[in-house]
């Protein structure tokens, strides 16, 4: 039932992409489930330019041009975190499945429904395909996905509901939905299939996973307007890349937030604490990128990350909504690609601190700070 439109998503910009994805449903792997947006080419809404931060510097490395911040004269200490690592003390063999002593080999394959009943809980389960938990009240732990195909420009895991669209878009998940120490694994599924999707599209609470071998990692869009998102502990790496970035090919982000309004529900929040997410796949946008593509943005705290890879580490960009009250503080940032971070519109930061160029031989990875951009 796939419509011949939709072979041609990779021309088009993503608003019009958007009004494509509420009037066309695709049906892939049984389920019905939204366009991926993170490993899609957003060339024309992700900047590889920008504004050089106060006191720094452009430097050629290995052939590569770098940006280089001066060194602080003064580190504050770094608290040792609660309930989790630093994403700087991250590995594969103490996040996901290996953290709780299991490995997606023995596991028992799921058998249960791709549309998820809400209610439901999947425990140690090796899930092969992908699923829909827009149904909400879903918790899934200590599973592996590790899917032998998939439709590619398509989320693995998504919590929208395609079926039930409107003018405003479709409808996002119905009640809370936790992921949490388990593993997604792309290494069965095909160049152009893995680079093209991405592990989580939706609104959820994720906790120590391990996401490797997509071409994007976790994304927070179509999040509605009530619940809150807890994204702690977990590390994404090893993405993947296919075709030029610059036309048909993928763009590859590590975790990126494309709306979440706050404004009819003023308590609301998401959290984005102590993970690691590595953008290395030569299509990168970078390890984390915010944009006001599909909703404003608000309540977001990015604390206690290590933001990793090509592209720029940490970006902000408003583009079709306003956003509000982002805090960024004791984030350790590689400051390689196009360099550590940039704003591009809007007010910026409500709060910036304590956030530096990763170092491994200083204490609490604490390199030279980072200003506010």
């Amino acid at each position: 039932m796939a419509t011949t439109r939709l072979i041609l998503l990779s021309k088009l910009s993503w608003i019009r992409l958007r009004a494509v994805v509420v009037i066309a449903s695709v049906i892939v792997l049984g389920y019905v489930i939204t366009r991926s947006f993170a490993a899609g080419p957003l060339a024309a809404f992700e900047p590889e330019a920008g504004a050089l931060s106060a006191g720094a510097v452009t430097a050629v490395t290995n052939g590569a041009t770098v940006v280089q911040f001066p060194a602080s004269s003064s580190a504050t200490p770094t608290p040792t975190p609660v309930g989790s690592l630093y994403g700087w003390q991250i590995t594969a063999a103490n996040t996901g499945l290996a953290s709780v002593d299991l490995n997606c080999a023995s596991l028992p394959v799921y058998t249960g429904a791709e549309n998820v009943p809400a209610g439901t809980t999947i425990t140690n389960k090796r899930i092969t395909v992908g699923l829909v938990l827009s149904a909400g009240n879903i918790t899934i732990d200590r599973s592996c996905f590790k899917p032998t195909s998939a439709g590619i420009g398509y989320p693995l895991v998504t919590t929208t509901n395609t079926n039930i669209c409107g003018t405003n878009g479709c409808q996002s998940a119905q009640g809370k939905v936790t992921i949490s120490n388990s593993e997604f694994d792309g290494s069965l599924l095909g160049a152009q299939e893995a680079a093209f999707t991405t592990a989580f599209i939706g609104i959820a609470d994720l906790k120590n996973n391990y996401i490797h071998g997509f071409g994007s990692g976790i994304g927070l869009m179509n999040t509605g307007s009530t619940y809150s998102s807890v994204v702690e502990g977990n590390y994404v790496t090893q993405l993947k890349a296919y075709g030029d970035p610059g036309g048909a090919g993928n763009h590859s982000d590590g975790f990126t937030i494309r709306d979440f309004d706050a404004s009819s529900t003023p308590g609301r929040t998401a959290l984005v604490r102590n993970n690691r997410f590595d953008c290395s796949s030569g299509n990168d946008t970078g390890a984390l990128f915010l944009q006001t593509y599909a909703g404003r943005i608000d309540n977001v705290t990015i604390s206690g990350n290590l933001l990793e890879g090509s592209g720029y580490q940490l970006g902000l960009n408003l583009l079709n909504s306003p956003y509000s009250n982002l805090v960024a503080t004791n984030n350790r940032l590689s400051n390689t690609g196009y360099g550590a971070a940039y704003v591009q519109g809007g007010v910026g930061w409500s709060q910036w601190d304590q956030n530096y160029v990763n170092d491994p031989t200083k204490a609490s990875n604490q390199g030279a700070v980072l200003p506010k951009p």
